[in-house]
């Protein structure tokens, strides 16, 4: 399977965007310049960040027993496929995550996908998130640079990248509860074959064409047997959809092939 970079929390709660008016929009609009967002996760706790490619490697570790703000860098061992369609070796930067966890970790250190990396924090936050950017290639220098904004930004070799086009959304990881009205692609799917599905979501929309956007025509509900006819990627989020025959169109990450 390719190495596909993918949303690093179970749960999506974009809290503030890299446009935010809050604290985010110096950042992204003074030179150098990065896209972050924070991310809330489920609830008000310490969600997880976990290991988005097939490895990565901890570069850097800032803040742990200081005052300033604690943050973590860590470089993918080889190249990511992204979501927008390009390749790069990628760094990630996680700000605000606590000393109880990253007293834990050293440079160096090597994470696989899906292992857990270090939980949100409040380190120098009022709120537990985690302040996240990435960008390709490796850091410059130290990591981080003071931008004409007089914001602290992450400043890599191939430059930011804005998250939505970084990260694919597995949807058997991730589930999006607010994506901040960022549009995120789906993580793509092999392609699956004609037969007999049973829909595995409690309903199930059936649409008139192969976008989420599409005219809902009926409703499947969970345990039911369908027969797909055929199936192709669809038109905007890069998952596939099923054809039922005298129906419509469902997507079919919903259906589990009996």
């Amino acid at each position: 399977m390719p190495n596909y970079l993918t949303y690093p929390f179970k749960t999506m709660r974009i809290t503030q965007r890299y446009d935010g008016e809050t604290s985010h929009k110096p950042h992204m609009t003074g030179t150098p310049k990065e896209y972050a967002l924070d991310e809330g996760g489920k609830d008000t706790g310490r969600d997880w960040c976990y290991c988005p490619c097939d490895e990565m490697k901890v570069v850097k570790l800032t803040g742990v027993g200081a005052k300033g703000t604690n943050a973590l860098y860590l470089t993918s061992s080889t190249k990511c496929c992204l979501a927008d369609g390009r390749e790069s070796i990628v760094t990630l930067q996680l700000v605000h995550p606590n000393d109880d966890d990253l007293k834990k970790l050293k440079v160096g250190q090597k994470f696989k996908r899906g292992e857990k990396i270090c939980r949100e924090g409040n380190d120098g936050a009022s709120g537990y998130h985690i302040h996240m950017a990435v960008g390709r290639g490796s850091i410059i220098g130290t990591g981080w640079e003071k931008n004409s904004k007089g914001k602290w930004v992450l400043v890599t070799t191939g430059g930011p990248i804005k998250p939505e086009d970084a990260f694919y959304i597995d949807p058997n990881f991730t589930k999006v509860v607010n994506s901040a009205g960022l549009k995120f692609k789906t993580l793509p799917q092999e392609k699956p074959k004609a037969g007999t599905y049973k829909v595995i979501c409690d309903a199930l929309n059936v649409r008139n064409g192969t976008t989420k956007e599409a005219k809902i025509v009926d409703v499947i509900t969970r345990g039911t047997q369908v027969k797909i006819s055929k199936t192709k990627i669809g038109e905007r989020d890069g998952g596939y959809w099923g054809k039922i025959d005298g129906m419509g169109w469902v997507s079919m990450q919903y259906l589990k092939k009996v």
